[in-house]
């Protein structure tokens, strides 16, 4: 992919998170150096003991309202910035993303996979654990279509807590 074809991709994206509205106001603010205690909490009802299936229940239900301080909550922050740092690395130079942006981005993405399926419709049917990686499945509508579609969500252990990765993908069954 072509230099200017990798600002016109980043363009479009930085346009289309500004233009959700779970990710208006997220992070900190211009300019603003995020500290630890900035970082958005794990959302209220999940802790260290909740399982995958949880937090992706979660993750649904906020999808579903368009909630942004629960999706910035369930953000793999430390996963993500690695992800866009390989990304950046691949094209010759050096991520500037902070942890804020990465929790945009990854919010972004999120909306535009989960645009495909019916609000309230989405289900957990399957949870995998292997050690500090869980992969959870899901089935919901496609509301264009009324047929069937796989969500799968993939998550990590960061600071004890089950976080998702960016990238959640779908599949119509």
């Amino acid at each position: 992919m072509s230099r200017s074809r990798v600002v016109k991709v980043l363009g479009v994206l930085l346009l289309a998170i500004c233009s959700l509205p779970w990710v208006a106001g997220c992070g900190s603010e211009g300019g603003e150096e995020e500290t630890e205690a900035s970082r958005p909490s794990y959302p209220p009802g999940l802790s260290a003991q909740s399982s995958p299936r949880q937090v992706a229940e979660a993750l649904i239900a906020a999808l579903d309202e368009g909630d942004g301080q629960t999706l910035l909550g369930l953000v793999a922050i430390e996963h993500g910035a690695g992800e866009v740092d390989a990304i950046y690395r691949k094209y010759g130079r050096e991520s500037d993303k902070t942890p804020a942006e990465v929790a945009r981005l990854t919010i972004s993405g999120w909306g535009a996979t989960y645009a495909w399926f019916q609000k309230g419709a989405t289900r957990v049917t399957a949870e995998r654990i292997a050690g500090d990686t869980a992969t959870v499945e899901a089935q919901g509508i496609n509301p264009n279509t009324n047929r069937p579609r796989l969500l799968q969500i993939d998550m990590v252990r960061e600071d004890g807590l089950w976080k998702v990765k960016p990238g959640l993908q779908s599949r119509e069954l």
